[in-house]
């Protein structure tokens, strides 16, 4: 069971978890939209790295949650409306990581569906021409002759 300061220590780290997630979810967004993908992809490793930090914390205080809710109101006060502050902080970045991911996703798969329709013209153009191509007589040595 962790100390009633650890508590705040791990929520403040969770919080930091997630400003950072959030942080980087809104440059993900900026990148998607001006389709920097090479830099997308090494932000997408930052997250992947903060995500392993949260893992972290769960794998360590695994119980931590369960043992919040029955020690909480054997914290001292002012500890406990820290930590339920920083609580309350989390939620409000979880809500907004949560709503720039999705803008992201719906970024991203309209970028997709608008890729798929652009290359679809294509191979419709090029089923045009091969159809063109394969109508025309063999080719001929027809020349424009100037001097008629």
């Amino acid at each position: 069971m962790p100390a009633h300061s650890d508590y705040f220590r791990t929520f403040q780290d969770r919080r930091q978890c997630f400003a950072d997630l959030l942080e980087l979810s809104r440059r993900q967004l900026q990148l998607v939209e001006t389709d920097d993908y090479p830099q997308l992809l090494g932000l997408l490793g930052g997250k992947q790295q903060i995500l392993g930090r949260l893992e972290a914390i769960s794998i360590r205080e695994p119980r931590l949650w369960d043992e919040w809710r029955r020690e909480r109101d054997r914290v001292a006060l002012a500890t406990r409306q820290a930590c339920e502050q920083t609580l309350a902080d989390t939620e409000v970045l979880l809500a907004e990581l949560l709503e720039h991911e999705r803008i992201s996703t719906d970024t991203l798969a309209r970028r997709r569906e608008q890729t798929a329709r652009q290359l679809q013209a294509v191979a419709g153009g090029s089923r045009v021409n091969q159809a063109y191509r394969d109508c025309l007589a063999p080719a001929t040595h027809r020349h424009l002759d100037l001097d008629q």
